[in-house]
């Protein structure tokens, strides 16, 4: 598997009940789905029996009403994956740049149009700093940056993003800026290049309902940009049901709630300064991540991930990624509660 969360596997192989795993490779909520989104998932199913509205026009109302951005620039799909592979199918790029390390899916997704891909191999602090722009050539189609990147929660600078966008448009090269984790960011607002859409049409947002909301299986994602022959290109790229009935009624109503959004990442905040201490107290290499989950590297050879199954705890392997190896890992921030068993089992695993 490419990614976390795949607690089937796991069960399986710890010989344990999905129920009793305590899932730290998947980066969501720890709060779980709000009750009213759970609600509007039940009346989802009574319009089961009509096929979806293949333009997703309530749902895009909306994001247009939280993003303030018209309907006509937004593009949804079957989850943040399902817009990407759409995007790409869509653009075709011949070449593209990404930095590594950073989400998997982005090259799976070039690899499927056999698109040429290109690194900027990181430092081992993990950041982009402004020799990204010399990458960024005539020959290059399209960059992908993930902010706050995965599996690191590392921030790229605004004024350097918008650096490497001006770079881009001077190419005629498409950046796509994968936000899907920005919200879990104090004033998430000052981060966002969502504001220079209408300047330029080379720029496109990727955003998720997964983490935030913790619906990771009902499968819901949009894209903003605002350059219509993209959003045209994303919609005719896929199936014309893409995003099925319940998943529009859980996003129609997951987009009101602010309370929970503000409670959840209050909370991360918090939960998140606790792991980063405990993990440093630990003898770990702990990176500081803005985001809801952190990277760390143990310095033995050490197998934490199969130690830790065997205590009924799920944690993230880097190992796949390219730029790191065996010793990286990431967990996500969850309750209190769980996070202190995940640091009294590191503990046991690191003696």
């Amino acid at each position: 598997m490419l990614h976390g969360g795949d607690i089937y596997t796991a069960a399986l192989e710890a010989g344990m009940k999905e129920e009793d795993l305590i899932d730290f490779s998947a980066n969501i909520s720890p709060f779980g789905i709000p009750k009213n989104v759970e609600d509007a998932l039940v009346r989802g199913i009574k319009k089961a029996i009509n096929y979806p509205d293949p333009l997703c026009r309530k749902l895009k109302e909306a994001i247009s009403r939280t993003e303030d951005i018209d309907t006509k620039f937004i593009a949804c799909g079957n989850g943040a994956a399902d817009v990407l592979y759409r995007l790409v199918y869509g653009v075709k790029p011949k070449k593209a740049l990404i930095p590594i390390p950073t989400f998997l899916e982005y090259e799976e997704a070039f690899n499927a149009v056999e698109t040429k891909v290109e690194y900027y191999i990181m430092d081992k602090d993990f950041e982009v700093k402004e020799n990204f722009i010399d990458k960024i050539s005539e020959d290059i189609d399209m960059i992908v940056i993930c902010n706050p990147n995965n599996p690191t929660g590392l921030v790229t600078k605004k004024e350097l993003l918008i650096r490497i966008l001006e770079k881009a448009k001077a190419c005629k090269c498409l950046l796509l800026v994968d936000e899907c984790f920005l919200e879990f960011i104090e004033n998430y607002e000052d981060f966002s290049m969502k504001k220079f859409i209408s300047e330029y049409d080379n720029l496109f947002i990727l955003k998720s309902f997964t983490k935030l909301y913790a619906i990771p299986g009902i499968r819901l994602g949009y894209g903003i940009t605002g350059n219509l022959g993209i959003v045209a290109k994303v919609n005719s790229s896929g199936q014309a049901w893409s995003v099925n009935s319940l998943a529009q009624e859980a996003g129609i109503e997951a987009l009101k709630e602010d309370k929970y959004k503000n409670d959840v990442k209050e909370y991360v905040k918090t939960q998140r300064s606790y792991l980063l201490e405990n993990l440093k107290k630990l003898g770990l290499k702990v990176f500081d991540s803005k985001a809801n989950y952190i990277l760390f590297k143990v310095s033995s050879n050490i197998d934490l991930k199969s130690k830790l199954i065997k205590k009924g705890i799920m944690i993230r392997s880097c190992s796949n990624y390219p730029n790191m190896n065996e010793s990286y890992y990431r967990v996500a921030v969850k309750k209190s509660d769980e996070n202190e068993k995940l640091i009294e089992a590191l503990r046991e695993a690191l003696k």
